[in-house]
């Protein structure tokens, strides 16, 4: 990935604002503060809409051809396989059973300690002197393994928004049992869909709606405005006017560069975080741009 055009995003924010700093101040105190009202008002607009709607659009969209693609994705075997291979990567110089691990996946216990148990007894010597770093590994592996079966079906977005749920604290102890259903895998597909990835597609909604309505309700709110003041006279406009419109133009320039940030963001996650010029590492070295970025993240 590049970052060697970082800059750019500051120089277009720096731009937008500059931009909108001139044409405020050329219009004046009066037309700026119309122009301002209705980008507020559709910022404020958007974020509502896009929050209220991003579940229901999920849910009614994409969340049922997730389950399949999981399912068909998955068989009763797969985490045991995967966990396995993880296993085998930590450098402890072991050879994993996968018929072991069955064992314990299926065996209803604290995962944790069953597996701290396995790893320390598979060569008969312990492989950490600190068992809190052996169980920090463990769990990593959750999130890896659950991350790669997520991704290859889904997307790496949703694969890594699943993995962050798991590091953060999640619980595997619903989710394994699910995995290892003798029926077949579709309820661990739903459950997935439902507390692993759901987040990353609302995301991805939210953004999508905050950016078409913001945009439909500022064409429209600012050809209303042009319609109402094209043949009125403003008469002579002062010093004062046009610095208060220049003022003006500094907080709907902010606001324009936060939309565009948005923008941006829903390209950074569609790309995956690889793309030459969208990626969050660029975005990171902005001394500007990476605070309305940032504030993306709230939405």
């Amino acid at each position: 990935m590049g970052t060697q055009f970082w800059w750019f995003y500051d120089v277009i924010a720096a731009a937008v604002i500059l931009i909108c700093v001139y044409i405020s101040g050329r219009k004046g105190f009066l037309k700026s503060a119309f122009s301002a009202i209705v980008c507020i008002a559709a910022l404020i607009a958007s974020m509502g809409a896009s929050s209220a709607s991003a579940q229901p659009l999920y849910e009614n969209t994409i969340r049922s051809g997730n389950v399949k693609k999981l399912e068909k994705s998955w068989d009763r075997d797969t985490f045991t396989q995967k966990y396995a291979a993880y296993l085998e990567s930590m450098g402890y110089s072991i050879k994993v059973s996968g018929e072991k691990l069955d064992k314990i996946f299926d065996g209803g216990e604290n995962y944790d300690d069953a597996l701290c148990k396995y790893v320390n007894n598979v060569n008969a010597r312990k492989v950490e002197k600190d068992e809190a770093v052996l169980r920090e590994k463990i769990r990593e592996g959750y999130a890896v393994v659950t991350a790669d079966m997520i991704a290859e079906p889904l997307n790496k977005f949703a694969a890594e928004t699943a993995a962050e749920k798991i590091r953060g604290g999640m619980s595997m102890e619903e989710f394994i049992p699910l995995l290892r259903d003798a029926e077949g895998v579709h309820k661990a597909a739903v459950y997935a869909a439902d507390n692993f990835t759901a987040e990353a597609y609302c995301t991805q909604f939210r953004l999508i709606v905050f950016i078409v309505m913001y945009i439909a309700v500022v064409l429209i709110g600012l050809a209303m405005i042009n319609s109402f003041t094209r043949n009125r006279e403003d008469g002579v406009q002062g010093a004062g006017s046009h610095a208060a419109g220049g003022f003006i133009g500094l907080a709907m320039g902010a606001v324009m560069v936060f939309a565009a940030a948005a923008a941006v963001r829903l390209w950074t996650i569609m790309g995956s975080n690889e793309m030459l010029f969208f990626n969050n590492e660029a975005i990171d070295k902005t001394i500007i741009f990476k605070y309305f970025y940032d504030f993306t993240l709230n939405m």
